[in-house]
């Protein structure tokens, strides 16, 4: 089977997420308690404050884009490190254990200085992160890299990332527009997870030992289906074969706002994908029925 990787969407993160194992029920049963478990995240809607506004251009078209980093107090910040331990990240398997919230506006068309037509984003991130990035070069490139790649995702655009200014006399480009922001804290990073993320039970509910087939390391069975089929996506499911030789305890799940990674501790290849929409790290339902080993993600989707 070829592996579909799908490039949408700001900030690739990587979350642990508990998996909930279930044996027992029939696969209606299952799937009908994963399309119905929906959580809700509180949400609030903020006006943020200007910060700066960067000016570059699409690709190969050379359209002008503006960019209005701007600020609100909604957001959180990422945690503090420094220049080493950024460049030690950018450096390593998996940079995306840094993160860096923000909130991604819609475009709109704004008159720049000589009245003609721009298309103009706002993106609104925590001021103590903002004070950073202003006198920290090293972080402000990286910001802005995320920025643009954010909104090359998001918009499928090409942004050229090494043309681009910061404009000198204006903070922002247009009126900031609202943004509706959940409430909610920062996950720890994976290092900081106790336990197992994964614990398969049998039917009296003890923990099995886990076991490592000698098969011939191959590519997982799974698809992504988006529901409904067309318009605004409510929620995407994963679903995965899981085979009967494969224990639970050998598999890790991590689902992030924007990508699914599921790892077989290496005897499988790895089933990792970006998906088509932010989705809502702390709504996720993950369920497995062992009386067709398949493995059913739900992931509500962020509007």
């Amino acid at each position: 089977m070829t592996k579909k990787s799908i490039t949408l969407d700001v900030d690739p993160t990587i979350m642990e997420k508990n998996m909930r194992i279930i044996r027992e029920s029939p696969v209606e049963e299952e799937f009908n308690k994963l399309l119905n478990t929906v959580e809700t995240v509180p949400t609030k809607l903020v006006k943020p404050s200007p910060g700066f506004c960067v000016k570059t251009f699409t690709k190969p078209d050379g359209k002008k884009v503006f960019v209005n980093i701007c600020l609100t107090d909604a957001i959180i910040c990422p945690r503090d490190i420094t220049n080493e331990e950024l460049m030690q990240i950018l450096s390593s398997e998996d940079p995306s254990t840094y993160r860096v919230p923000m909130s991604i506006g819609e475009g709109r068309t704004e008159p720049d200085k000589s009245g003609a037509p721009a298309t103009v984003y706002d993106v609104a991130i925590n001021p103590d992160f903002f004070k950073k990035i202003e006198k920290d070069d090293l972080f402000q490139t990286f910001f802005l890299t995320v920025v643009f790649e954010g909104l090359q995702d998001k918009y499928q655009f090409e942004i050229d990332m090494q043309k681009y200014t910061i404009l000198k006399n204006r903070k922002s480009i247009g009126t900031l527009q609202s943004h509706r922001i959940q409430i909610r804290g920062i996950a720890p990073p994976p290092t900081q997870v106790k336990g197992p993320l994964i614990e398969e039970l049998d039917d009296k509910g003890v923990v099995q030992k886990p076991s490592i087939p000698s098969a011939v390391k191959r590519e997982l069975e799974y698809r992504l289906r988006r529901e409904p089929p067309t318009g605004e996506i409510d929620y995407l499911l994963a679903e995965i074969k899981i085979p009967a030789s494969i224990s639970l305890n050998d598999l890790n799940l991590e689902v992030g706002e924007d990508r699914l990674v599921l790892d077989s501790k290496g005897v499988f290849e790895l089933v990792d994908f970006f998906l088509p929409c932010s989705v809502d790290q702390d709504a996720i339902d993950a369920q497995l029925n062992r009386n067709f080993d398949m493995l059913y993600v739900k992931m509500p989707a962020i509007h």
